[in-house]
């Protein structure tokens, strides 16, 4: 009968032996620390993702009405994109054109534009910027006057006070349609709105003004005189910093809008037209009208 020891079993190994151990145990070590590192950028590339997706994209709206107008009508168009989206669209206003304008030239430190033919193709065509929709239909600026105030030419308002929203606004740059001649130019009054220059009219502080001219059917009391050439109506543009998808995602949220019946309550409420595809050659060329105007 055999007795077995309840020692314990002692195992040499020779230096190859050991050797070929440190090799394993390195190779292991290694793998270790790379799985490690692989994990943490993993976690820091997800957590990047997830804060780009909550960050807020910046809707920028060009000040052609009061602050107030443009919060209430836009901000419900804000809201729906978000939704559509899945990511917050907040509203970004200006003061007044020259601080809308300084923001455009210096760079446009937002995501999202709304804004005039003009001002779109000068960020498309500097910028790098993307025409992703439009409201449909164009636009055009009257020259108008008080209706008891009959002028029946440009010609007659020449160095006569003549009231208008400063540059890079379309009734600024259009100007040159209504008074060709360099030398015989109405003498201009600056407006912070449109409203604002309806009623330098209405109060008699100006002779005439130019708008817009979808405001002038919500006034009484305003005589047309001329209207200018046709332009593409505003066009909604994004920045090149903008993800692609995230573009796209916009882009087919706008063109949808009034296909829901949310969409098309908002629409409606806010006398807003339709919202179709557009492209960035439905705009190339209209930033020659900024010939001229300061930083272009």
């Amino acid at each position: 009968m055999h007795a077995f020891s309840t020692r314990p079993l002692t195992v040499f190994k020779n230096g190859a032996s050991r050797a070929h151990d440190r090799i394993i145990r390195g190779a292991l070590h290694k793998a270790a620390r790379t799985v490690t590192a692989t994990i943490a950028a993993l976690g820091l590339t997800l957590g990047s993702l997830q804060a780009q997706a909550e960050d807020a994209l910046e809707f920028a709206i060009a000040p052609f009405l009061p602050e107030a107008e443009l919060v209430e009508a836009y901000t419900p168009v804000a809201e729906h994109l978000s939704k559509q989206i899945d990511q917050p669209v907040e509203l970004k206003l200006f003061p007044s054109y020259l601080a809308f304008w300084e923001a455009t030239r210096s760079g446009s430190d937002f995501d999202i534009a709304l804004d005039s033919a003009p001002v779109t193709d000068f960020r498309i065509q500097r910028q790098g910027w993307r025409v992703i929709a439009r409201f449909d239909g164009g636009v055009t600026q009257s020259l108008v006057t008080r209706e008891d105030d009959l002028v029946f030419a440009p010609d007659e308002l020449v160095n006569k006070r003549v009231a208008v929203q400063p540059t890079p606004s379309v009734s600024a740059l259009t100007l040159y349609q209504l008074f060709p001649n360099p030398v015989k130019q109405p003498d201009l009054v600056f407006r912070d709105t449109n409203r604002d220059v309806v009623q330098a009219v209405l109060d008699e502080e100006v002779r005439a003004a130019v708008i817009p001219t979808p405001l002038v059917g919500g006034y009484t009391g305003l005589n047309t005189v001329v209207t200018t050439e046709t332009l593409p109506f505003l066009a909604f543009s994004v920045s090149p910093e903008v993800h692609p998808r995230t573009a796209d995602s916009l882009e087919q949220a706008l063109v949808s809008f009034g296909r829901s019946e949310e969409g098309q309550e908002i629409l409606q409420s806010n006398n807003l037209t339709d919202i179709v595809r557009a492209n960035d050659n439905l705009y190339r060329g209209h930033s020659e009208l900024l010939l001229g105007t300061y930083g272009y």
